[in-house]
């Protein structure tokens, strides 16, 4: 046992990982207990007009913007390395796979994060979604699709990142420090619309966010090397896990496959305690071809966009990266429309069944 330990804290990698391991559970109870979820949110929102969802989605995001800034402003934690800030991003890549990644979750029923959190409640429809997203994404980064993303991505241009305008204003950490003063007041005042308990799962989650950044910094680094920094994000960890499930004995772990590891074993913790634990199924070969067919979308538009509704959502917001706000808001439009044909497709059905003499 005592060398298990020493093993662990002696190597950056393995302290990394049990530290994302640890994170991934709580995130894993918070997100299943609270059911957060940016697609959740537009759905409530559209067909019930409830913005419980919506609101405490917008509260975590605002509290790892919060909890980040204030890291790297009282800590010194520097995030710069990190694949929001330091990775040339082609805006019009990033706005077409949001868009594909939106439509595909919107055909899923649900983004990366959320799949994988029902996929520990037993639902067989999201486990088989979360392994087509998983094997597209590798496809998309070093596979078959490969070829597809690499011209699009060739004409990627640095954008100014917001962190190095602040830096460059002379503001520096003031700037931060008001910055995250600023994202918890608009958190605050949304604490009703979620509902109180949403509203404090939300804020866990964010700050849970800016706890994977100090980890995977702060443990990542013995002075002879520094990991890339990593925090919570489903997309390539949802990929990369399958490649290390397929090759253990001659792989390892990074922060991204543990978190995920993790948050499996908090949602099923989660839902087993609250009575929420279910196998569901496909009712349908139609509906089998929808869900795969919105994996394989999520899986291409997720690795294009560099990100999903958490990793760009919450992981890229927090730094401030520019390319996350547009992410974030080219998946929200895809989900959106998803929707959108969703409504006309059963607006369709319904007249398409009802009797002639009804419709006299």
């Amino acid at each position: 046992m005592t060398e298990a330990f020493s093993a662990l804290f002696s190597d950056p990698r393995l302290a990394v990982a049990a530290a994302a391991a640890v994170i991934g559970i709580a995130f894993g109870v918070l997100s299943e207990s609270s059911q957060l979820c940016l697609f959740g949110g537009l759905r409530e929102a559209r067909e019930h007009r409830s913005g419980s969802r919506l609101a405490a989605y917008a509260m975590a995001a605002l509290a790892a913007l919060a909890a980040t800034q204030a890291l790297i402003a009282f800590a010194g934690v520097e995030l710069k390395a990190s694949v929001y800030l330091s990775v040339a991003s082609a805006l019009p890549g990033i706005v077409i796979g949001g868009l594909v990644f939106g439509f595909g979750a919107a055909l899923a029923r649900g983004c990366a994060g959320r799949l994988t959190i029902l996929a520990a409640s037993g639902n067989l429809r999201a486990l088989t979604v979360i392994l087509v997203l998983g094997l597209a994404g590798y496809a998309t980064m070093r596979g078959i699709l490969a070829p597809v993303r690499l011209p699009i991505e060739a004409v990627a241009k640095p954008a100014a990142a917001v962190p190095d305008l602040v830096t460059a204003s002379g503001l520096g950490n003031a700037a931060r420090i008001a910055i995250a003063i600023v994202a918890i007041g608009a958190a605050l005042l949304l604490v009703r619309i979620a509902g109180y308990y949403r509203a404090a799962a939300a804020i866990g989650v964010g700050i849970l966010v800016a706890a994977g950044w100090a980890a995977s910094a702060i443990l990542g680094d013995d002075g002879l090397e520094q990991l890339q920094p990593w925090t919570a994000t489903f997309v390539a960890p949802l990929s990369n896990g399958l490649q290390y499930l397929m090759t253990f004995t001659g792989a390892k772990i990074d922060f991204g496959v543990a978190f995920v590891a993790g948050v499996l074993v908090g949602a099923l913790l989660s839902s087993l305690a609250g009575g929420r634990f279910r196998l569901h199924s496909f009712e349908s070969p139609r509906q089998t071809l929808r869900y795969l067919l919105g994996g394989l979308m999520m899986g291409f538009g997720g690795v294009l966009a560099l990100g999903c509704t958490t990793g760009q959502g919450f992981a890229g917001v927090s730094v401030l990266a520019p390319a996350s706000f547009a992410a974030i808001a080219s998946i929200s439009a895809g989900m959106w429309l998803g929707l959108l044909y969703d409504a006309r497709k059963t607006a369709g059905a319904t007249i398409a069944s009802t009797p002639a003499t009804a419709k006299a």
